[in-house]
């Protein structure tokens, strides 16, 4: 009795490291497939953010000109506000609308230069390297 317990008990080992032995195996399979398909993946995600950089490109065209039409219109409307308002007030609303002007023409600088307004800048992932 006790020889066919410790021969289960040999057996039932064996399969465990058998067992463990195959999820090594399937584990580094997993890891070469996926490695084999990094480049795939990382091609595809360079096509996808060229797609998106262009993408914001036309809508940037698209958008200037009604941002500009909107700001010409809304210019009266803001002198005949601030011509309103009392002393204190205008001198607030004057900060207000240079800061808002600053920070436009900050944008439309930074929009400009070569290399910063691309999808990287908007997702944050410039210059990241991919984990592997």
């Amino acid at each position: 009795m006790t020889k066919t317990v410790k021969e289960a008990a040999y057996v039932a080992v064996g399969f465990g490291v058998l067992g463990f032995q195959q999820a090594q195996v399937r584990r580094r399979a997993l890891a070469q497939q996926l490695q084999d398909q990094r480049p795939e993946v990382e091609s595809q995600l360079a096509e996808t953010r060229g797609q998106l950089a262009e993408l914001a490109r036309q809508v940037e065209q698209r958008l200037e000109p009604v941002m500009v039409d909107l700001s010409q219109r809304a210019e009266p409307v803001l002198d005949e506000i601030e011509s309103r308002l009392p002393e204190q007030a205008r001198g607030v609303w004057t900060q207000v609308r240079k800061a808002a002007k600053d920070t436009q023409e900050q944008l439309r600088m930074r929009r400009n230069q070569p290399g910063t307004a691309d999808v990287d800048d908007i997702t944050g992932q410039a210059g990241k390297p991919v984990p592997s």
